[in-house]
């Protein structure tokens, strides 16, 4: 069964292509991408094991240097200090990261293997398994809360920006990294673009479509970063 588009409610769509089975519709009204009808959440949650979480871990030092990067990047245009949580954290190179840099950080992610490897490996503590509602984090208690690859991926859109919100404290700032379909490098023939991963990727945003979705829910786009790859990088506010 097709569901409403998350960003304009609508059921006003047109097939764009089908894909391992999957129908791929963009709505006509704000122009989101998106399997519909979605897969079932099993299917979804499949496309994560042990393996996709091992062949990240590989790539550890590499990783973990990038993320310090990003955290600076944060330190430097928001926010100094504070709670950061990542949500989506896989082996909690982000959550490492901002620890060693000074914040008192957090992670969430699914996938246990890579929960496991963030707590024996990386001396994690704050690393929890299973899906953000369910961890009931207070109210207003991260000054900081990433997602990069993530959005992408879930299937409530609505249901998590309404948790983002409710955990967020006053003036923070939340970074959004997702694949961009609004880039000049994406090609034409979607079907043909590397993010569209069947039962993986189940919405497919450019820029209106996300900043509409969070000006839903009372953000405010403080600062959206070029990109030379095809992807967006979009920091919003709570407002205080």
């Amino acid at each position: 069964m097709q569901i409403a588009c998350p960003v304009c409610g609508g059921f006003n769509y047109e097939q764009l292509f089908i894909k391992r089975d999957e129908i791929f519709v963009r709505c006509t009204v704000c122009t989101l991408m998106l399997i519909n009808p979605p897969p079932d959440l099993s299917q979804s949650t499949a496309t994560y094991d042990e393996d996709y979480s091992h062949a990240y871990i590989r790539k550890a030092p590499k990783k973990l240097k990038r993320c310090a990067g990003w955290v600076r990047r944060m330190q430097r245009r928001f926010v100094r200090s504070g709670k950061w949580l990542d949500v989506g954290c896989s082996a909690g190179f982000v959550v490492k990261a901002a620890s060693d840099l000074g914040f008192d950080a957090y992670g969430v992610e699914l996938e246990p293997a890579a929960v496991r490897w963030a707590s024996d490996v990386l001396n994690l503590a704050n690393v929890r398994c299973g899906l953000l509602e369910a961890q009931r984090y207070d109210s207003a208690s991260f000054d900081v809360i990433s997602l990069y690859d993530v959005i992408e991926h879930v299937p409530d859109l609505n249901r998590l920006l309404d948790e983002l919100y409710r955990i967020l404290a006053p003036g923070g700032i939340i970074e959004i990294r997702t694949p961009d379909l609004g880039h000049w490098r994406t090609p034409r023939d979607l079907s043909k673009w590397k993010e569209v991963k069947p039962s993986e990727h189940l919405y497919y945003f450019n820029s209106a479509t996300l900043q509409k979705l969070f000006e839903l829910h009372d953000f405010r786009t403080a600062y959206a970063r070029p990109m030379f790859n095809p992807a967006l990088d979009i920091y919003f506010r709570k407002s205080a």
